[in-house]
């Protein structure tokens, strides 16, 4: 039996449903895969909890992000920040789950350069700090000799970049497509059934596939965000959030829709990247009229897909019908078998 202590900083829709599943496989995962998985400290907004024999999760998840994890009779402290946290507790893993900011990368950032200068192995599905220096992480991680898993960035609980950097080994990928977001693959469809855009976005917001503020949805950052960190992590480029030509849905028409349709085609919102002849690709996110016979066509409203193309493989696709947060929660656990070769 191995232990692993860990550090999970970030107990929202992603961070609490993760202590969930850690919860409900706990027993599975010492049974099958040897490993004794310890959350010895967890940070959420307002404050901390530590415990160097493992906090007991059934207890933090109970909390269902209506109380801080700060609050846990003997073990909470309210206003515990994770870098004191992470200056203070030993661990092998550190889970990093808060919210995605694209200005500064914070608290994440720091938090996540932290841990690794630790000597902790990394899992996050936190998109913004390594959409905005994926080259920097790599690089401080190979100085301190230790390993970075985020499955979770990309295309929710679809183990993309795991397909990409096992299933196709030695292969050349020449294009990816991706259905990589799931409030716009959920707007155009209602939109096909004529629903107004706005109606469209509401319903969104109300299945949980689209944040209150809409912005990096529709507006396709969160899109571009996810294919650069896959084109970083399995292209081996370096790739930048400029280096992305991006489309809004905005303007998006129930007639735009309808003359795709006629044509015989689906209206798409499609991340991709496409090999050039001289090696290297073009990123770009957008509405796409793909034909009916397209592998990401037939997904559905809350679905997300993703296609690739390489020279020694043809074409695979994987989808993932996602409507909760608990698949994309669960790539965490995925990663962590994954870095212990289980």
């Amino acid at each position: 039996m191995r232990r692993v202590n860990c550090i999970i900083s970030g107990l929202g829709n992603i961070g609490s449903r993760f202590v969930g599943v850690l919860n409900q496989k706990q027993a599975q995962i010492r049974d099958q895969y040897g490993l004794d998985v310890r959350l010895v400290a967890a940070v959420d907004v307002d404050g901390g909890a530590i415990d160097p024999n493992g906090l007991d999760l059934a207890a933090v998840a109970a909390l269902e992000r209506k109380a801080s994890v700060g609050t846990l009779p003997g073990v909470g402290q309210p206003g515990l920040g994770i870098l004191e946290v992470l200056q203070r507790v030993d661990a092998d893993v550190f889970f990093e789950a808060t919210r995605v900011n694209l200005t500064d990368g914070e608290p994440g950032m720091s938090a996540m350069r932290a841990a690794i200068k630790r000597g902790m192995h990394l899992i996050t599905t936190n998109k913004g700090p390594l959409a905005l220096d994926y080259a920097g992480f790599r690089a401080l991680a190979q100085q301190h000799n230790v390993t970075i898993r985020h499955d979770g960035t990309v295309f929710g609980g679809l183990p993309a970049i795991t397909i990409a950097e096992r299933d196709l080994a030695s292969a050349t990928i020449t294009k990816l497509e991706a259905q990589a977001n799931l409030a716009n693959s959920y707007i155009l469809a209602k939109m096909s059934e004529g629903w107004s855009y706005a109606d469209a976005v509401q319903g969104a917001k109300d299945v949980g596939a689209a944040d209150q503020d809409e912005t990096l949805d529709v507006d396709g950052w969160d899109a571009v965000i996810k294919i650069v960190i896959f084109a970083n992590a399995v292209l081996g480029m370096n790739a930048k959030i400029d280096d992305v030509r991006r489309e809004s849905m905005r303007d998006v028409s129930p007639e735009r829709i309808a003359n795709a349709k006629n044509r015989g085609n689906v209206l798409k919102y499609i991340a991709e990247a496409v090999r050039l002849d001289d090696g290297r690709y073009d990123l770009a996110t957008g509405l796409r009229e793909l034909p009916r016979d397209h592998a990401l066509a037939a997904l559905g409203a809350q679905h997300m897909g993703v296609s690739y193309t390489s020279d020694l493989f043809g074409t695979i696709t994987a989808s993932i019908h996602e409507t909760s947060p608990l698949p994309s929660a669960s790539t965490m656990l995925r990663d962590l078998l994954i870095l212990y070769q289980c």
